[in-house]
């Protein structure tokens, strides 16, 4: 078995950016179990083998390379992703310009460099790696579904995708998420009362778009028979939402491998 690891495409294009960057693509392929010792291992060890393998960082390997992004748009949009102030721990209140990342609430500024890294205007950097900003994030969602502190609801603009022929604007209808589930529910453009509900238990990780076809960042929740794209009203939460869905799903996997 081996793995293919392609480098430098994330950095080119985010999935948190408009803005498309010049950047040298490098592959390397790695055997991780030879048919020899398929025959010997476990299910258990080949399964640690291969996601052993699929952890990469880009941000490491760009400096490591010291390949330089001098896009002057290089952090517009990683608020998306940063969207917790490691400052004043507000949520939602980040933005981005160009090279810079700051906080509406604190007014806090970090630079992005040319080698991927941040780098705050005055003070503390307390991140200069984006991925450990990230998974410190992720840590903050996980206390708070730990803790039993973790809700979410807003009004959200519903979408469908019945044919091929484009999508229909449903309505606005209430989203709830919880370590329950999410429900969505209200009343549809048509007069049609809606209650969808989707238990925790189903999903262990949760689709997300940034600003999707221009009309803004989007979830989509589906079950065997519908697809339906939500658009909140709250501005930047979708990453919280994805967090809240895999860490819930991890608080509850014991128990689900119970019954």
């Amino acid at each position: 078995m081996v793995v293919l690891n392609c480098h430098g495409h994330y950095l080119a294009d985010p999935v948190w950016s408009k803005f498309r960057r010049k950047v040298r693509y490098e592959s390397d392929i790695e055997q991780i179990i030879t048919q020899q010792e398929v025959e010997n291992i476990s299910v258990e060890e080949i399964n640690q083998r291969i996601e052993k393998a699929f952890q990469y960082d880009e941000y490491k390997w760009q400096k490591e390379n010291q390949i330089i992004i001098d896009n002057k748009n290089r952090a517009s949009g990683l608020h998306k992703v940063l969207y917790q102030c490691p400052h004043c721990k507000a949520e939602s209140k980040m933005d981005s310009d160009k090279h810079r990342l700051f906080c509406t609430n604190c007014g806090k500024q970090w630079e992005m460099t040319e080698l991927g890294e941040l780098k705050a205007v005055e003070g503390e950097t307390e991140f200069s790696h984006i991925p450990d900003w990230y998974e410190w994030i992720r840590s903050n969602v996980a206390e708070e579904v730990h803790s039993g502190n973790y809700s979410f609801e807003d009004q959200v603009i519903i979408h469908s995708l019945p044919n091929p022929n484009g999508y229909i604007n449903m309505g606005e209808l209430t989203l709830q998420h919880s370590v329950k589930g999410f429900r969505l529910f209200g009343t549809l453009n048509d007069g049609t009362k809606m209650n969808f509900e989707l238990p925790a238990a189903s999903n262990y990780s949760l689709h997300i778009e940034y600003d999707y076809m221009d009309r803004g960042d989007c979830i989509d929740l589906s079950d065997n028979n519908h697809t339906y794209y939500l658009y909140p009203t709250k501005q930047n939460v979708v990453t919280k939402l994805h967090f809240a869905v895999e860490e819930i799903f991890k608080y509850i996997k014991p128990n689900i491998a119970v019954r």
